[in-house]
């Protein structure tokens, strides 16, 4: 964290100790702009779904870093280091939508104190380039608490070669 100005990336299948103590370090030190969370799976371990939100929950729920800030480390915080136009919902950035919701026979009523408190989030809906990809059950989550559903779209749809 001191030596360098290099990104710090963590990951699922990595070692969570490690995670947890640069995690801690970055926030210290105000280097927290440089802490990463990707994934590296497939790897020896295999496949890891959700890897990202299991690193997100661990660091939240077992260390002292604001789930805001986790979710932040995996979105925000990558596309700042990487030069993309994305990783922020505001007005000129490119978005892609993850709606997360506490998980039914979950300890919480939120997808945020779900996360804070060691949970994993139900994935409710994902939405990108602007289109709802997915809006229901989750086959990798619990159902959410809530029941989620497009009401309205206006987004021009092209489901046509090429497009995804």
């Amino acid at each position: 964290v001191h030596e360098s100005d290099i990104a710090l990336q963590v990951c699922t299948a990595g070692n969570l100790r490690t995670t947890l103590l640069l995690g801690e370090m970055t926030m210290k030190a105000d280097k927290f702009d440089r802490f990463l969370i990707a994934t590296d799976t497939p790897t020896g371990s295999g496949i890891m779904p959700l890897g990202m939100m299991y690193t997100i929950t661990h660091l939240a729920s077992l260390g002292d870093m604001p789930v805001e800030w986790a979710i932040a480390a995996a979105t925000g915080n990558n596309a700042t280091v990487y030069g993309l136009n994305n990783g922020f919902l505001k007005p000129g950035k490119d978005a892609d939508v993850l709606v997360l919701d506490a998980c039914v026979g979950g300890s919480q009523h939120n997808a945020l104190d779900a996360l804070r408190n060691g949970d994993i989030a139900a994935v409710a809906a994902v939405v990108t380039d602007g289109v709802p990809r997915f809006v229901g059950r989750s086959r990798n989550t619990p159902a959410s608490m809530k029941d989620v559903r497009v009401v309205q779209n206006k987004v021009p749809q092209d489901y046509g070669l090429g497009k995804h």
